[in-house]
């Protein structure tokens, strides 16, 4: 068992490896919080030896904390007296296949957990921001559940995630960043909840397995080449009965014949049938009023 103690000062520091003989690394940082009653560790990596470290304080988790077992950890568990998961605490972890985050930690930092080798991941109810990039390029993650108070999904944060075959976006997202979903190989339905207002640009660029899309009521506007290159996208649900703006090639090189199901009564979705610019009517669509 190796323990990283965290300080305030280097009289403490001192004091405790004076103590503690068998502390192997300590950690000199101004933002985490030391609690007189010796706090519970926040959070536990197993190291592929069989090895545990384990890292005592509080406040956000950093690469500086971390970074001297990135090439040995196979798996990480957050407690509770972490609050987030910072930039690059855990960027290009190559060994790193399993991860629990507490229900207290608030937000998921950019670059937090990139070009690691997870297979799944739960997002708790307690996170209510995912930062950029902050999952992509995990080319073998192929589920991940967020939890219900996250409000928005940052540009890039599952890029490249090419095994994605299973997410569940809450009704709580607002707003779907850039490329957030690009290049998901995997992803075949997907589900925009009604909170969502906006789908930005790239969004589910290049997610050739998606075969059908439902979008929320509440949407406004899709971005620009939000579905271009989705090869096998065949229906479209939409339930605005007002049609969301689109952008430049939103749908450029859908599969062609599908079907877009809109609302009785609805209008402006005359625009998304035209046949120009890479519009649905290009690839023969049909709308159905349901």
């Amino acid at each position: 068992m190796v323990y990283i103690k965290l300080f305030n000062t280097e009289q403490d520091r001192q004091a405790c490896t004076d103590k503690y003989e068998y502390l192997s690394y300590t950690v000199e940082t101004d933002e985490v919080n030391i609690h007189p009653e010796e706090p519970p560790f926040f959070c536990k990596l197993t190291l592929n030896n069989g090895d545990v470290v384990e890292i005592e304080g509080s406040g956000e988790l950093t690469s500086a904390m971390t970074n001297s077992y990135k090439t040995t950890t196979v798996s990480a568990k957050i407690g509770d007296l972490c609050t987030s998961i910072g930039y690059n605490a855990f960027h290009w972890w190559e060994g790193l296949t399993s991860i629990t985050i507490s229900n207290n930690v608030t937000s998921i930092g950019n670059w937090a957990l990139d070009y690691t080798p997870l297979s799944s991941i739960v997002i708790p109810d307690s996170v209510t921001s995912i930062g950029e990039t902050a999952f992509s390029n995990c080319s073998r993650l192929t589920s991940v559940t967020i939890g219900n108070g996250v409000t928005s999904i940052s540009n890039y944060a599952f890029y490249g995630c090419s095994s994605l075959s299973s997410i569940t976006i809450p009704n709580g997202v607002t707003s779907i960043g850039d490329t957030s979903f690009m290049d998901c190989y995997s992803l075949s339905s997907i589900t925009i909840p009604n909170s969502v207002t906006g789908i930005s640009d790239n969004a589910f660029d290049s997610c050739m397995s998606l075969t059908s899309v439902t979008i929320g009521n509440s949407v406004t506007s899709i971005g620009n080449w939000a579905f271009k290159n989705c090869s096998s996208l065949s229906t479209i649900t939409s339930l605005a009965t007002t049609a969301p703006t689109i952008g430049v090639s939103t749908f450029r090189n859908v599969n062609n014949n599908g079907t877009l199901y809109v609302p009785s009564g609805s209008s402006g979705y005359d625009v998304w049938m035209g046949t120009g610019n890479y519009y649905l009517g290009k690839y023969n669509w049909t709308k159905v009023e349901q």
